[in-house]
């Protein structure tokens, strides 16, 4: 496999990475829109998603806040053991929510400058205490931008806080929302933490922080990541040892992985 590895400095630099910041104290959900509106999403077409597992060359590009800094590095590693076959070009973008990056005029080039085949998107807003309805129009702004470059765009639910398993089925079911108002995949990392965390919770999967992941928990999200992109199994990947985690624990999350994209229809092609 031909591999072209891109790795670029961090562009934007954000403390808070999970959730969207502000009072959360109110008893009724309050509303937060967009602080720079985008272009307007209700007059477009919803446009099909783009299958683009078949191609012989991937060009994926990953846009998050710092909860996706290890998945290209990661992703790149699966890939050259996984699918040896395709020729593979990760590119990313790390540190800012969808919404305060939907107007960056550099970010903006990016995407329409190259033939991207995947665009995953991380960073979409949202109130752990549930009490905050964060604007989405930013973020189907991305996915349509994704789809009118002929990419297949896959949200990314982000994996929930230690101790805290309800968060992940409260932010997948949030992106769900999202992709039934403009179709697109959605990638089900939370669930799959909740499902490993549930059969190993004391599996290394939280830095000391609690909010990021460790290599290993990284590598459960990308794995996920790994089969919706491609529609191959992460559950019959060979041991890698350049990955973190024993033969046994990578068997786990492969299968787990692959468990959860099962039960969860990622891709409404």
């Amino acid at each position: 496999m031909k591999l072209n590895l891109f790795t670029l400095p961090l562009l934007w630099l954000l403390s808070a990475c999970g959730s969207g910041s502000g009072s959360e104290g109110e008893a009724k959900a309050q509303v937060v829109p967009d602080a720079k509106a985008p272009e307007s999403v209700a007059a477009s077409k919803n446009l099909a998603i783009p299958d683009n597992r078949s191609l012989d060359t991937y060009q994926i590009l990953v846009i998050g806040n710092s909860h996706v800094q290890s998945i290209q590095k990661l992703l790149t590693l699966i890939f050259q053991n996984g699918l040896k076959e395709k020729e593979i070009n990760i590119d990313k973008r790390v540190g800012a929510f969808l919404d305060v990056i939907v107007d960056k005029e550099s970010l903006v080039e990016l995407v329409e400058a190259r033939p991207w085949t995947h665009i995953i998107l991380q960073g979409q807003k949202y109130s752990q205490s549930q009490s905050v309805l964060y604007s989405t129009e930013a973020t189907r702004t991305w996915i349509q931008r994704a789809k009118k470059k002929g990419a297949t765009p896959i949200l990314y639910p982000e994996h929930p806080q230690r101790g805290n398993l309800l968060e992940a089925d409260y932010i997948h079911s949030l992106h769900v929302d999202i992709a039934d108002e403009e179709s697109s995949c959605i990638a089900p990392v939370g669930l799959s933490w909740n499902k490993v965390l549930t059969i190993e919770p004391d599996l290394d999967l939280y830095q000391a922080d609690g909010n990021h992941a460790t290599e290993l928990g990284a590598l459960l999200s990308a794995l996920v990541l790994y089969q919706v992109i491609s529609g191959q199994t992460a559950d019959t990947l060979p041991y890698i040892a350049e990955l973190p985690g024993t033969e046994s624990e990578q068997a786990l999350l492969g299968q787990i992985a692959s468990q959860t994209v099962a039960e969860h229809v990622s891709c409404a092609f």
